[in-house]
């Protein structure tokens, strides 16, 4: 039972923070894409349980050496995030797109002066 509230209480804390953070970050016509991805992304990891507990279970393992390999692909994924927020830029951070275009045609002017 305390395995199941931390994983619960886990999963009610984590999930509004994600579909927030895609709702700050995404611009107003990607908000629908970017939750669909969350939850596409979520429903990955239950794809990815489906396919190694059967696999797990015939290789014999215990629920013991299934928790660690478990952990072990957690760990893979946390890696993963950790190399995607180190180069991850904030929204804030990022030239809009009209800003973008802007600084293009100005960099294209120069060239052309020149």
């Amino acid at each position: 039972f305390p395995q199941w509230f931390l994983l619960s209480l886990g999963e009610a804390l984590f999930s509004p923070t994600g579909v927030q953070f895609t709702y700050i970050e995404a611009g107003r016509q990607f908000r629908a894409v970017s939750t669909s991805f969350w939850l596409l992304a979520t429903s990955f990891g239950s794809i990815l349980i489906m396919i190694f507990e059967p696999i797990f279970t015939n290789a014999g393992f215990s629920s013991g050496t299934a928790g660690w390999a478990y952990s072990g692909i957690g760990l893979f994924g946390f890696f993963l995030y950790c190399l995607a927020s180190h180069y991850y830029v904030p929204r804030k951070l990022r030239p809009s797109i009209n800003e973008a275009a802007r600084l293009a045609k100005q960099a294209e002017m120069t060239m052309t002066r020149h």
